[in-house]
């Protein structure tokens, strides 16, 4: 039998904001101090680079959950529509 090697993200089930807590607590503290409108923008934006990370089998980027965290204070959604969206993270 040939042997495969899978690489298994073991954070995928954990709620948002831990999965925020194992990524940087600095950004995670920033999250949860979000309420309203701001909130489900940053949490949709976050929630669509969790899953293309996952998708590639890659890190999240610090810096990437920082921007989006940024423009969703801003009011800004900057992100690239999914031909199917994905709900969960």
């Amino acid at each position: 039998m040939k042997e495969t090697e899978r690489i298994v993200n073991l954070y995928k089930g954990l709620p948002l904001a831990e999965r925020l807590q194992r990524i940087d607590h600095i950004q995670a503290r920033r999250f949860s101090k979000l309420t309203g409108t701001v909130s489900e923008i940053a949490t949709e934006g976050i929630i669509r680079h969790l899953a293309a990370c996952d998708r590639m089998d890659v890190n999240p980027d610090i810096s990437a959950v920082r921007e989006i965290i940024d423009d969703a204070l801003n009011g800004r959604r900057v992100y690239a529509e999914a031909a199917e969206i994905t709900r969960a993270a």
